[in-house]
């Protein structure tokens, strides 16, 4: 007798009939639309926006908030909220820009990545140890690193070495490094989604106990979940101290929201175990460009936030409706 038993299944991968895909296409759909729409004004206003150098210099400009909507959806896909990543990611901007000079950019690179892995490993530890909320944990542990962000840098300061701020935001050898980090950081989330850590962390965003029935250690992927994503705004933090060439200990602020705004627009849902990275980059290139096309088509700075809050309610509604409606139906 044979009992058939069930066997995770990685994102993105082509189930019985084809019906996955379709439905894993259908739910990045409408935010492809308005992207696509979004570029299609942005080109009206700015004709050399697929150019070679303007790939270069958005790259640059996008690739901070592209890394952290990813760093956010990490934890969303554990069924986590993450309040605290623009602090962590001023936190390690600030290290960076102090200690590069002095250390190196090599070694002041992986102090400050080593300082958003701890956070994140801490953060992690509180939720899934002493079995806190994240909400709770991380928005204590913004208000925590705010202050030591401060401590460090009290005002705007350090110093990156100009010809790699210069190679940053210009390009390098005809290479657009925002871009090509952002490939790599993309071909590595490939690569963990469909790793055994990867199908956990899916897991038990779906369902906690079902993934602690199955095997899976819910704590241990947690932590390393939480670790994974304070990773990836190490990246952020570094590639914001190159984009702007210094240190600010307030200068990660509005990414907390714009990453969680991202992370939800790409399709990664609040209850967990569902959303794909593909989603999440287009979702910051919306919040990303939206700004901009704001600027071009000249509304006043008082009414932005208001349009861009308004657009962004537009669309988080829309998306909800056709996730109930499938539900219903």
């Amino acid at each position: 007798m044979t009992t058939d038993v069930a066997r995770p299944t990685a994102p993105g991968m082509i189930t019985r009939g084809g019906g996955a895909l379709f439905k894993r296409s259908g739910e990045i759909a409408g935010i492809f639309v308005l992207l696509v729409l979004l570029l299609i004004v942005y080109a009206v206003y700015d004709p050399s926006l697929f150019s070679g150098a303007s790939i270069v210099i958005l790259s640059a400009q996008f690739l901070p908030l592209i890394i952290a909507a990813m760093a956010q959806a990490v934890v969303m896909l554990t069924g986590g909220i993450d309040l605290s990543i623009g602090a962590v990611l001023s936190l390690v901007m600030s290290i960076f820009a102090v200690l590069a000079t002095p250390l190196g950019v090599v070694p002041a690179m992986l102090v400050a990545m080593l300082a958003g892995i701890a956070v994140g490993l801490i953060n992690g530890m509180l939720v899934a140890l002493a079995r806190l909320p994240s909400i709770i944990v991380t928005l204590a542990a913004s208000f925590l690193w705010s202050g030591v962000t401060l401590a460090i840098l009290p005002k705007p300061g350090g110093e990156v070495p100009y010809g790699l701020v210069r190679a940053y935001n210009r390009g390098w050898n005809g290479i657009a490094i925002g871009f090509a980090v952002l490939l790599v950081v993309l071909v590595a989330w490939k690569l963990v989604a469909r790793s055994r850590f990867g199908l956990s962390v899916y897991a038990l965003g779906g369902n906690e106990h079902g993934a602690f029935a199955s095997g899976i250690p819910v704590r241990r992927v947690r932590i390393a979940a939480y670790g994974l994503s304070g990773a990836l705004v190490g990246i952020a933090g570094i590639a914001l101290t190159l984009q702007t060439g210094t240190g600010d200990a307030n200068l990660g602020t509005p990414y907390t929201l714009n990453s969680i705004a991202a992370a939800i627009l790409g399709g990664v849902s609040f209850l967990g175990g569902v959303g794909h990275m593909r989603g999440v980059v287009m979702g910051a290139l919306v919040v990303a460009v939206l700004p901009i096309l704001l600027l071009f088509i000249g509304v006043s700075p008082f009414y932005q936030l208001v349009v861009q809050g308004g657009i962004l309610i537009v669309a988080f509604a829309s998306k909800f409706l056709i996730m109930r409606r499938k539900q219903v139906v």
